[in-house]
């Protein structure tokens, strides 16, 4: 993946884990992408609506909403609900008969860095094709 993969493009990282969120968004900025980062659910949820992502990056277990909590509420609002959400977490084989299949990626923790950028980079573009 070249260096320009990301040009113009921003990723919102939503990850409770201070050294996951750090490798996500290094790895990120690194391609070119822009970075904004949350913490926890609710910040992250704020964050998408402020700064309307290219891509969002989304834990499931996290302190102050859930990770699926933050998806329902990003595919339920008008704002957000065209931002393509990809799920990493450690439980993501379990979400799969839940209302995670609003997902438009999943990816199981520990991730492997190029399926992360790949997933990340197709559904950015997939979003820029579609133009919303």
């Amino acid at each position: 993946m070249s260096t320009s993969a990301g040009a113009d493009k921003t990723v919102l990282v939503v990850e409770d884990d201070p050294w996951i969120r750090s490798l996500m968004a290094d790895l990120l900025a690194g391609e070119g992408y822009s970075v904004v980062q949350a913490s926890d659910g609710k910040a992250g949820m704020e964050l998408a609506e402020a700064n309307d992502p290219d891509v969002i990056l989304l834990d499931l277990a996290m302190p102050e909403k859930s990770g699926l909590d933050v998806l329902h509420e990003l595919k339920s609002s008008k704002p957000t609900r065209d931002i393509p959400v990809i799920v990493v977490s450690a439980y993501a084989m379990l979400m799969m008969g839940s209302d995670a299949r609003r997902a438009d990626g999943v990816i199981q923790k520990p991730f492997d860095l190029a399926d992360l950028l790949m997933q990340v980079e197709q559904a950015a573009s997939k979003r820029r094709q579609n133009g919303t």
